[in-house]
C-alpha cells in the first residue's frame, strides 16, 4: 500500500539527513553515520524488540512493534506494497483493540489516508468525540472526508480544527514510546567502511533510528493545513486560519511551530505583528541550529551531552522544551544575540 512505499521513502531520507549532521527536526546525528537502514543485525535486534512488545497484547505496545519492525520489511522487499507483513497485521490489531486511545485513532485515519482499511468507526468517533478540540485529529479528519467526497462532515472537521485549542506532538509520543520499547542491552555497533567513515556504537544507532521511525510517522496534515492557509486568505478563512497556525505556532514541536510562524507573519495584520513573528522564527532557528551544534561538535571534541538523555527529554517533554533544557545545561542562551544570522530560513 501507500503507507509502506512513503515509509521507505521516509527511511531513505533518513539516511540521507544523516551524512549532513541533521535527522528530523532538532535530532542530529553523526556526519556519515547509518540509521540502521541497511544493516540486517540491527534489523534482528528490532524485531526481538518487536516481537516482545507485540507479546504483551497491548496496543500501545502492538503499535510499537509495528512501527520497529518496518525497517527489516522495507529492506527485504524489493516492492514492500506487494507484500503482507507482521507491520500491517500489529498495527490492524492496534487498532481493533485500542482505538479509543488518540495516538492509534490518528494512526488508524492517517493509514485510511495512505490506501488502508478506512472501515475505523471507533478510531472516527474518537477524534471527533475525546479530541474535538486537538488540532491534527481534526485535519486527519478534514482529509479523510475530503477524500471520500463527503463535504458536510469536511467542512465540520474543518471547523473544529479551527477551534482547537490544543496540538497533538505524535513525534515525540512516538519517541517516548519507541524509546521505552529498545532501551537497555546490546545494540549490534556498525564498523568503518567505504561509506561510513568511523565506527558507530550500537546505542547511537538505536537512538537515531527511533528519531527516523517517530519523525517518519509524525506531523500529518500540517502541510495540507499549510496549503489550505494561504498568505493572501481573506474574510473567514483568514480569522480560521490564524487560530488554527496560533495553535501550531505555540506546540512543543519544531516543524509545527515553524510552520505556524512562518505562515502567521504572512497574516499578520500589521507591521508590528510581522515583527513578533518574525522574532518568533528566528527564536526556532536559534534553538533548533543551537542545539544540533551541541549535540553535535565539530572535529572531535566530546559531545557535552548524552544522546540517550536527550532522546528520553523529547520523549517527555516534547522537542521544543527538551531543546531550551539542553542549551540552559550546556551554558548557551535560549534567545539568538542581535547580530546572530541563521544558517537556515523560513522564508
Amino acid at each position: 500500500m501507500r503507507r509502506r512505499q512513503w515509509v521507505a521513502g521516509w527511511l531513505a531520507t533518513m539516511a540521507v539527513l544523516g551524512s549532513s549532521g541533521v535527522m528530523a527536526a532538532g535530532a542530529p546525528v553523526s556526519a556519515g553515520q547509518s540509521t540502521g537502514s541497511d544493516r540486517p543485525d540491527f534489523h534482528a535486534a528490532l524485531l526481538e524488540r518487536a516481537q516482545k512488545a507485540a507479546a504483551t497484547g497491548q496496543p500501545l505496545d502492538l503499535w510499537v512493534a509495528s512501527r520497529l519492525v518496518l525497517p527489516l520489511e522495507l529492506s527485504a522487499a524489493p516492492n514492500p506494497s506487494a507484500l503482507p507483513s507482521r507491520s500491517d497485521a500489529w498495527l490492524d490489531e492496534a487498532i481493533r483493540l485500542g482505538s479509543d486511545q488518540p495516538l492509534i485513532a490518528r494512526a488508524a485515519v492517517a493509514r485510511c489516508l495512505g490506501g488502508g482499511s478506512c472501515d475505523i468507526p471507533a478510531a472516527v468517533q474518537t477524534l471527533q468525540t475525546r479530541e474535538s478540540d486537538e488540532v491534527v485529529a481534526q485535519l486527519l479528519l478534514w482529509q479523510m472526508h475530503t477524500g471520500k467526497g463527503d463535504a458536510d462532515a469536511a467542512a465540520h472537521a474543518w471547523t473544529r480544527a479551527t477551534q482547537a485549542t490544543r496540538y497533538a506532538d505524535d513525534e515525540s509520543e512516538g519517541i517516548a514510546l519507541l524509546d521505552r520499547a529498545t532501551r537497555g542491552g546490546q545494540w549490534p555497533t556498525s564498523a568503518a567502511n567505504d561509506d561510513q567513515i568511523m565506527e558507530v556504537d550500537g546505542e547511537t544507532e538505536r537512538v537515531a533510528s527511533v528519531f527516523a521511525l517517530a519523525a517518519a510517522f509524525g506531523m500529518p496534515g500540517l502541510a495540507d493545513a499549510y496549503r489550505e492557509c494561504p498568505a493572501d486568505a481573506v474574510t473567514e478563512r483568514r480569522q480560521q486560519c490564524r487560530h488554527l497556525l496560533t495553535v501550531m505556532a505555540d506546540s512543543d514541536s519544531v516543524f509545527a511551530a515553524r510552520l505556524g510562524s512562518s505562515r502567521m507573519r504572512d497574516l499578520s495584520d500589521d507591521a508590528a505583528e510581522r515583527r513578533v513573528w518574525d522574532a518568533r522564527s528566528r527564536e526556532l532557528l536559534w534553538l533548533s541550529e543551537r542545539s544540533a551544534q551541541v549535540l553535535e561538535p565539530e572535529s572531535n571534541a566530546a559531545r557535552p551531552m548524552s544522546m540517550t538523555d536527550y532522546l528520553q527529554w523529547v520523549g517527555a517533554m516534547g522537542e521544543l522544551p527538551a531543546m531550551r533544557r539542553l542549551l540552559a545545561d550546556t551554558g548557551v542562551a535560549s534567545q539568538p544575540p542581535a547580530d546572530w544570522k541563521p544558517t537556515w530560513s523560513d522564508k
